[in-house]
């Protein structure tokens, strides 16, 4: 706050952060806004001696300057102009030392309802997140710092961040993790179930105890919002192969009955990923399910064929099903093919590929 007063300039009202430019529309138009995930140094102050800072202008600096590129695909740099969510900076912060005196009762209210909604600004389709894995290592091992990855809120962030960003070259990478470098792309995994989340966090070290449960409720209010209840799912170029597949289908499909659009798209999942995808489908599974997309996910003619079986069980599974895409690289040849166009007609299913 006292920073606020000072320096006015380096602050964004709502409005201009509105005004910012947005990323492309095959991207999704995400906003020139930068949410930072970090650990404190200290209970007092997140970063007395400014290293994390550092870290954080030198990556932005970077991610607006260099081109991250994979196989044929490149990304484009961050805006030059982003609005940065910095939480000791962006949130009114209650005293940590005796002698401060308390911020108030408006104060207080505004960062109860603040912590209240935290999880917005990490899983936001539109944000872009950063994640200072190791900017304190020059204090990890002396005790006083606990690392990133062993803290609950930064725990908290860094899952909750992948549940729902598009990975995609149209715009720029939505997620970095700094410590890894900007120029290296962020791998997503599994989103975890909220058990798994549970089960994580006991490990984890929060200054305040009671946070465990609040950030295990802001995570289950995040799933439900954006896997269970959504109508489109889209874990696309996540390097996820059959493992993944399999984990993501037996963690969620039994739950997301509203889904209507799922899209594996240029994953290397192989015909063991359709076949992990199909085992996970029952008579009541993705009742919804409209648009299933296999492309350039080399799923070969023994995936071809595991879809057609999948098609022609009984009861239908799949029963609202209406397009299956498989262009691409999917190594598949006509008698592969012609096997699922057999299913398909039966069914009076579009292929596209």
């Amino acid at each position: 706050q006292e920073l606020e007063v000072l320096e006015p300039s380096a602050y964004y009202s709502a409005e201009e952060v509105k005004a910012l430019p947005r990323g492309p529309r095959n991207a999704g138009f995400p906003m020139a806004v930068l949410a930072v995930s970090h650990s404190w140094e200290s209970e007092e102050h997140p970063d007395p001696h400014g290293r994390t800072l550092l870290m954080l202008a030198d990556a932005i600096t970077t991610a607006q300057a260099i081109q991250v590129s994979k196989g044929p695909y490149t990304w484009q740099t961050l805006p030059s102009r982003v609005a940065v969510f910095f939480d000791f900076c962006s949130l009114f912060q209650p005293p940590r030392a005796k002698e401060e005196p308390p911020i108030g009762e408006g104060p207080t209210m505004a960062l109860r309802a603040a912590l209240t909604r935290m999880q917005v600004w990490y899983a936001h389709q539109l944000t872009t997140c950063f994640f200072v894995t190791d900017g304190n290592t020059e204090t990890a091992n002396d005790g006083s710092h606990t690392p990133y990855h062993e803290r609950g809120w930064p725990t908290f962030e860094y899952h909750v961040s992948a549940i729902g960003k598009a990975i995609t070259s149209s715009g720029w990478p939505q997620l970095v993790d700094v410590g890894l470098g900007v120029d290296t792309l962020f791998e997503r995994g599994v989103p975890l179930t909220p058990a798994a989340l549970e089960h994580l966090l006991e490990s984890k070290r929060f200054t305040d105890g009671t946070d465990h449960g609040l950030v295990l409720s802001l995570y289950k209010k995040t799933v439900q919002c954006m896997i269970i209840g959504a109508s489109r799912l889209i874990y696309s170029s996540c390097e996820w192969g059959p493992d993944e597949v399999r984990a993501f289908a037996a963690a969620w499909f039994s739950l997301c009955d509203r889904l209507e659009h799922f899209s594996l798209a240029t994953n290397p999942i192989g015909p063991s990923g359709v076949a992990a995808f199909c085992e996970n489908i029952g008579p009541g599974t993705l009742p919804r399910l409209k648009f299933l997309n296999f492309f350039n996910n080399q799923v070969g003619d023994d995936g071809l064929r595991c879809i057609a079986e999948l098609l022609r069980r009984t009861p239908p599974h799949l029963p609202m099903l209406k397009t299956i895409r498989i262009t691409g690289k999917n190594d598949t040849t006509p008698d592969g093919k012609h096997a699922l166009e057999e299913a398909c007609r039966s069914r009076g299913i579009k292929i596209e590929g």
